[in-house]
Formats: structure tokens, sequence, C-alpha cells
């Protein structure tokens, strides 16, 4: 009895120390820290690189430091158009992207970075990507090249610059503009423009040089940013081709399955966090920047309503085109045209 009693005694005690080492490893592992590094598409300076610069500071603070993430200008650990493969591949562990810039991947990643034309605002955008199923098919996309997709982030009404005034549909006939590529490279194909494709740092010297007469990027705010009212004379404001572009932050799957569940927790919050700063930011800026942009001597010029509405056309129309080149483009397109034709936007 006495030889029970003191194994008993042993194996209980055995089993409070297990624990204990289980509890105490387990809290240590609690309290890793992870530094990251992240890069973006946005141009340093600009407010789309400094929305994203202030969230992620804000995100380390609010996980205690567990989460330290240092951010990288476009093209500075691998190019604009590398960065999907560089993330799914664990060269750096998050980037921040416009997901047109991957369309040569998948069409997909066109349609949802923004379907030209079509959308009127970003609330319906968030609408549709949190509430109609647009978030899971985005995360399918990302999922097939080992990355997390942890939210969308938007930003409104895109501007035109250019050297040649666009006043009118007609006036894109025979000129040369930069965009990512995707639905909007069809849409000013359809205008008779020639699209050349080109990431956010290289399109000052490309209106300097003159290599593109027109170039299409992010908030009218970025445009200001990076300088390309010095070498432009005009400003498309707001624009038929872009009234919402679909950026987004995506982490490596291997690393994301490593973090606990309350800093994914974290991430899954803090989503909503950038979005605002990266879209209240840049209509602010972009109002600032409109003004300097107008006292620097850039005219800026709108389209008629005629010509808007029936811009909003050929965009469906390229759209539709769209929806041919991938299933999950078709599944994206679908999905998008059915949330605007059971809210009314859309006939």
């Amino acid at each position: 009895m006495k030889l029970k009693k003191i194994t008993t005694n042993i194996m209980l005690i055995a089993g409070v120390l297990i624990f204990s080492f289980v509890a105490s490893h387990s809290a240590l592992a609690d309290q890793k820290v992870f530094k990251w590094r992240a890069q973006t598409y946005a141009v340093p300076g600009s407010v789309g690189y400094k929305a994203l610069d202030t969230a992620l500071k804000s995100l380390k603070e609010a996980t205690g430091g567990r989460i330290d993430i240092k951010l990288y200008g476009v093209g500075t650990l691998v190019g604009p158009f590398d960065q999907l493969d560089a993330v799914g591949k664990g060269i750096f562990e998050c980037a921040f992207n416009a997901g047109g810039y991957y369309a040569g991947k998948d069409p997909a990643f066109a349609a949802f970075f923004s379907l030209i034309g079509v959308w009127d605002s970003t609330d319906d955008v968030k609408i549709w990507a949190y509430y109609f199923g647009g978030n899971d098919l985005i995360s399918q996309l990302y999922a097939k090249y080992n990355v997390h997709y942890v939210g969308p982030a938007l930003v409104g009404a895109e501007p035109i610059m250019s050297n040649k005034p666009l006043k009118t549909l007609e006036d894109f006939k025979g000129i040369k503009i930069r965009t990512a590529g995707g639905l909007g490279a069809g849409l000013f194909s359809k205008l008779g423009a020639s699209p050349v494709k080109l990431g956010g740092g290289q399109l000052y010297t490309a209106l300097d040089t003159k290599v593109v007469d027109a170039a299409e990027f992010v908030s009218l705010a970025e445009n200001y940013d990076i300088g390309l009212h010095e070498v432009t004379k005009y400003v498309l404001y707001p624009s038929f081709h872009g009234p919402i572009a679909l950026c987004d932050f995506t982490v490596n799957q291997k690393a994301w399955d490593k973090l606990p569940s309350d800093l994914q927790a974290a991430f899954n919050t803090w989503i909503y966090e950038l979005d605002a700063r990266f879209d209240y930011m840049s209509t602010a800026e972009s109002l600032k920047a409109l003004e300097k942009m107008k006292k620097a001597g850039i005219e800026q010029t709108q389209l008629s309503d005629a010509d808007m509405k029936k811009a909003k056309q050929i965009s469906l129309e390229v759209a539709l085109e769209w929806k041919k080149k991938s299933p999950m483009s078709a599944k994206v397109v679908d999905s998008i045209i059915n949330y605007l034709k059971l809210k009314g936007t859309l006939q």
C-alpha cells in the first residue's frame, strides 16, 4: 500500500511538473515577437505608403510589440509585379498589393482590384467583400499561391494625369497611357488608346521622357506625392476608368499559420483600421492635392454626363468579356454584377 501511495504521489508530482512546463512553454510561445518584412505597391513618402506605415505602427503598439513589421517601398525588395510570388515563397512575409498587377497569373486578380467604371462607391465594394462573398473568392484566389488574404483596403476616384487635354472620350484615340493592366487596358484599348503596363515607381520618368502621354495611378494625392504634376499639364478628375481600387494586405500562409490565434485575431480587426486610413487619408489628401496642382498650373478636365454614361456601358462590356478569361474571373465578375443588380445600381 505504501509503495502504491508513493508511486501515485510521484505520478501526481510528475504530472504537475509536466503541466507547469507546458503552460510555461506555451506562455513563452504566446509572447514571441514576430519580426516581419512587408513591401507595398506605393512609393515611400506617398499617402498610400504613409497610411500603411502608420497602421503597421498601430498594430505593433496594439499587440504589445509582438507583431513588428518593417515596411519597404515599391521595388525595394522585388519588382512590383513580383510581390505575389515573393510572399508565396516566403522571401518576405507580407505585402500590400494592387491586385491588377497579377492579372497575368489569373485575370480574376484584375477583376476584384477594379471592375472599372462599374462600381459607384467604396461602400458598395466593402459590402460586397464582407457580406456578399467577395472576400471568400479573393481568399480562394490567393490561397493558390500559398498566400493568406487578410482583407481589403480601398481608395476611391482615380485621376488621369496627362500632357494632352482629355475632355471627351474621343480624346483618348491615339494616346499612350500607363495602366496597371487588366480591365483598364481593355477599356483604354476600346477607346483607341495604347495601354502601357508600368509600376508606380516608373511613372515620373515615363511621363517626363514622353514614353507615355498619360497615366492613371491610384489616388490624386499619390500622384501629387510622386511629383506627376511636374511632368504633366492636365488632370482628368474624377475619371471614369477607376472610381474604386481595391488594394489588399496579404501574408505568407506558413507565416500566418505560425501566429497564435490572438495575433491572427488582431490582424483580422486591424484590417478595418488600415482600410479606413487608406480610404480617408487618400480622400482628404486628394482634395488638398487638387488645389495645389491647380495653383501649380495644372488644368482640371471632366467628361460630360453623356460620356460618363457611355464609358460605364463600355466598362460593363469589358467586364463581361473579362469573365471569360478564367473560371475564377467569371465567379468574381458574376458575383459583383449580381450584387449591383440586387442593389439596383446596375440593370
